[in-house]
């Protein structure tokens, strides 16, 4: 099963991207059992040594892997506005990697 959003039109004055709300890139948190790790609270087991459930975990024995994803916006391409005016320079995107912000 996919996900679809609704796709903005592309006509009209530029606006903060909805799909990264100007930033020009999005949070990648993957929170699916295949890409979490083995809570250390618990040593993955769910439960403490006195046999009450792990806080850490809620007794899943995993806990979540949040990452920040290092790809520009697929929506808005790094710009942070949709639609992204012409006029618009990559110096100006909002997303730039490896560049201190001024």
């Amino acid at each position: 099963m996919t996900e679809s959003r609704p796709v903005p039109d592309s006509h009209g004055p530029s606006k903060a991207c909805p799909e990264c709300q100007g930033r020009g890139w999005k949070d990648n948190r993957c929170l699916t059992p295949d890409m979490a790790n083995k809570c250390s609270a618990c040593d993955g087991k769910g439960f403490t040594s006195s046999g009450a459930e792990c806080r850490a975990c809620n007794g899943t024995g995993l806990i979540e892997t949040r990452t920040e994803d290092k790809n520009p916006c697929i929506l808005c391409g790094g710009a942070g506005l949709y639609p992204v005016p012409e006029s618009m320079t990559l110096q100006e995107y909002a997303f730039r990697p490896g560049q201190k912000r001024s």
